[in-house]
């Protein structure tokens, strides 16, 4: 005889007493116990149903943008000499990790109750489709996972998506195109970007730059694909700011502004086995401390800068920069023999792990004599299990013209902090 599902029969069962008198006599705690057992039971069985099979997913195999949603394949094996008969679950919770955050959203079964059923001969296979909507703000890499099921994660390349996808869509501040701007894919680092304190603040001020640049011409567009060379042509600015922490009002000491305009070709290849990168960049830069005055400072300059990088074992790399420029209406009245302190020549030179340890030099040398940068920077990445994304950051400078408004004093300082550009 078939005995139907009893609230009251389970408490007699799981503490004891007869029906009619166990909820009169077991404690509230009793009954929390009870509904508690039951949700763990049930939880097990849903994430161990396919314990005995060995399961893949396969990633979709069209073009995927933002916004789509995806057909995944989810492929299971039956190891065993007996067959297997598992129910699937309609749905299942689905993480997708993009470059700057992740979605929790859901796998739909395709199919549904009628497909739920799954029956595995032995040593045979059998195929489930799951659809997942990808979220409209998504592109690049992206890593899709359904959880509670065992089966490894699969990565995807998500293109940008159409227009039309993004109407009605809720999506992040930081991700949505009606406030941002969309031509930020051109955009890149330029030079090293690092905040720095002095060691000595009495004595060595604080340090910081910050540096980008921006492709003018669409490498996608009709114009780069009549005249490809046009996509070199880049804009860029940096800021290096020398700060005063150890004055009671905190002032910065000089600030450089330096807009620029240059030209780039990134790959010329040389025919050399160990030579992994070489190419050049010339351009024209404006540098100037924009205060007026006799502390107005300012300069322009040509330069030519061939780049080179040379594969010495492992991950392990060698780059040489050297850079040659001319000064172009510098100013007479405020810093008229800057060259005599800066010279023409920076010979940029680094060694260094691509996820490791990496040590950077600038040389320079002038009328009054040489100017020395050391850079020596780590990943915290590597001590923090990936937690945080900067890298420890050593600067030695020892020379002339760090500042505009000092070019002409010799400046000795050691700083610590940290660099998100290296």
């Amino acid at each position: 005889m078939k005995v139907p599902f009893n609230r009251v029969r389970l408490y007699a069962v799981l503490g004891g007493g007869s029906e009619q008198t166990t909820s009169k006599r077991k404690p509230k705690m009793l009954r929390y116990f009870a509904y508690t057992a039951v949700w763990a039971v049930a939880w097990m069985a849903a994430t161990v149903w396919a314990a005995d099979l060995d399961m893949v997913l396969k990633a979709p195999q069209s073009k995927v943008h933002g916004g789509d949603t995806v057909l995944i394949e989810l492929y299971l094996h039956n190891p065993a000499d007996a067959p297997i008969t598992r129910e699937l679950p309609l749905t299942l919770p689905c993480r997708i990790d993009l470059e700057q955050t992740n979605v929790s959203t859901q796998a739909d079964l395709i199919g549904k109750g009628a497909m739920s059923r799954v029956a595995i001969p032995a040593g045979g296979f059998a195929k489930r489709q799951y659809t997942v909507t990808i979220p409209v703000y998504a592109m690049g890499s992206v890593r899709i996972q359904l959880e509670e099921i065992g089966v490894d994660p699969i990565t995807i390349m998500v293109a940008k998506a159409p227009p039309k996808a993004w109407l009605g869509q809720q999506v992040p501040l930081d991700h949505d195109e009606t406030l941002a701007q969309s031509f930020l894919d051109d955009f890149s680092v330029h030079k090293p970007m690092y905040f720095l304190l002095g060691v000595d603040p009495g004595l060595e001020q604080s340090k910081f730059q910050f540096s980008f640049k921006y492709r003018l011409f669409n490498p996608e567009g009709y114009l780069a694909e009549k005249a490809p060379w046009v996509t070199g042509f880049h804009m860029a600015y940096t800021q290096r700011s020398i700060w005063d922490l150890a004055d009671d009002s905190k002032p910065f000491d000089d600030t450089s502004y330096m807009p620029e305009l240059f030209y780039q070709i990134p790959k010329i290849d040389l025919h050399v086995e160990r030579i992994s990168a070489f190419g050049i960049q010339a351009g024209f830069e404006h540098e100037s401390n924009g205060k007026g005055g006799d502390a107005s400072r300012s300069t322009n300059r040509l330069y030519v800068r061939p780049i080179m990088a040379v594969y010495l074992v492992d991950s392990l790399y060698l780059m040489i920069a050297p850079q040659v420029f001319t000064y172009v209406n510098n100013s007479e009245s405020s810093n008229d023999d800057l060259m005599d302190y800066r010279g023409y020549f920076d010979l940029e030179v680094g060694i260094g792990d691509t996820e490791g340890l990496e040590l950077k030099s600038h040389l320079g040398w002038a009328k009054e004599g040489a100017t020395v940068q050391m850079d020596l920077t780590y990943p915290m990445t590597r001590l923090s299990s990936k937690s945080l994304n900067f890298y420890l950051h050593a600067q030695y400078f020892n020379g002339y013209a760090e500042t505009l408004l000092h070019y002409k004093e010799r400046q000795n300082a050691f700083r610590l902090g940290f660099s998100i550009v290296r």
